[in-house]
Order: C-alpha cells, then structure tokens, then sequence
C-alpha cells in the first residue's frame, strides 16, 4: 500500500497535492476532516492506552513506549531536523494564493515534516489494530488513520508527502515496539492483564 502510494507522493509537486485536495471541499466535509483532525491531539492517544491496560502487561508497556518515542520523536523533528520546513501557509501566503480555510484550524508557518498528527494517529491506530486482531477492525482503523492524514492536507495544514512520511514513522514505531515485547515478554506476569492477579 505505501509502495504503491509513493510515486503519487514523488511525482505530483506538492503544491499541487495541496490545492486538489484543499480546493475539494465542503461544509459536510470541513465539518468531518475539522473533528477527524483533531482526534490525534488527545482522545485518540488516551483511548488506545486505557485499551492497552485491559489487555496483557506487554502489550499496556509496548503502547506505552510507541507512544511515548513517538511523540519524543515529534518534538526532535519538528524543533530540531526540521525546524526549518515551512508549512503549506507560508506558501500559499507567499505567492497570495486563495485558499479553502477551516473555522477552528489554526495554521502554523513552521514545522511541516513530518506530520506529528498524522505519526500519532498511525501509531495509535495500528496498536489498537493489533491488539484487536481482528481483519474488519483493523481496516476499519486504517481508513481512519488514512482520513486523519487526509484532513491534515484538506485543513491545509500539510503537504502530502509530510503526512506519507509521517504515517510511515507511527506505523513503524507501533510495529517495531508491539513486535519486540510480544516475543520478548513472554513469562505469565507480562502475558497477564495489569487488572488481574495472578494465580
């Protein structure tokens, strides 16, 4: 999927991304990508870690640790790698382009890549996905990681390839991290949920 994503990342300038997908818009639409946009800044991190501590203590420390490096790593990109990355605004203010705004969207200027929503939402989603193993579940969340970085270019907040990257990076630490404690934590207390004792 993210293979065959790239070449639409690469090939199509980013400008242009910006404008189709900001210039489609709606009332419907500002009002769903408004709420959808703002699920990873709280609600969506803090549901997927109360899942986590119903399930085993590996699992509740891995989400725990995905989430945490996720948002360390957040912070080191955006104020230290990247901190020079302009956003979508100082472009579009720039050249005095007309664009679809969103009530409620504050837009930033700095700190385009990678998209910290969007590497929050994969992070979260895919843990939530496999802790529920369940196919239907687990797409279902995709898509709405997948809508979550959609919002964030329709708000006109980022460039395609900052949410592409930065759904990349959640999913790799949620994998990474699930992988690891699954196959490393495998005595009964850590295969025991943190709310039940063991006998």
């Amino acid at each position: 999927m993210a293979a065959g994503v790239l070449p639409l990342v690469i090939l199509i300038k980013q400008s242009d991304s910006l404008l189709m997908i900001n210039g489609n818009n709606s009332k419907i639409l500002d009002q769903l990508m408004y709420h959808i946009t703002r699920l990873p800044e709280l609600f969506m991190i803090v549901f997927v870690i109360v899942l986590s501590a119903f399930h085993e203590r590996k699992v509740f420390l891995s989400t725990i640790i995905a989430m945490s490096i996720c948002g360390l790593s957040i912070v080191i990109f955006k104020q230290i790698i990247f901190s020079d990355f302009e956003r979508p605004l100082a472009w579009l203010s720039s050249h005095k382009i007309n664009y679809h705004k969103v009530d409620g969207i504050k837009l930033h200027s700095n700190g385009s890549f990678p998209s910290g929503h969007t590497m929050s939402a994969f992070c979260a989603l895919a843990i939530a996905g496999f802790i529920s193993k369940n196919g239907i579940v687990q797409f279902l969340l995709f898509l709405l990681a997948c809508a979550s970085a959609y919002s964030r270019v329709y708000v006109a907040q980022h460039y395609l390839m900052d949410v592409y990257a930065g759904a990349l990076i959640g999913y790799f630490y949620a994998l990474l991290f699930y992988q690891l404690f699954s196959n490393k934590l495998r005595t009964p207390y850590w295969q025991n949920s943190i709310f039940r004792k063991n006998t």
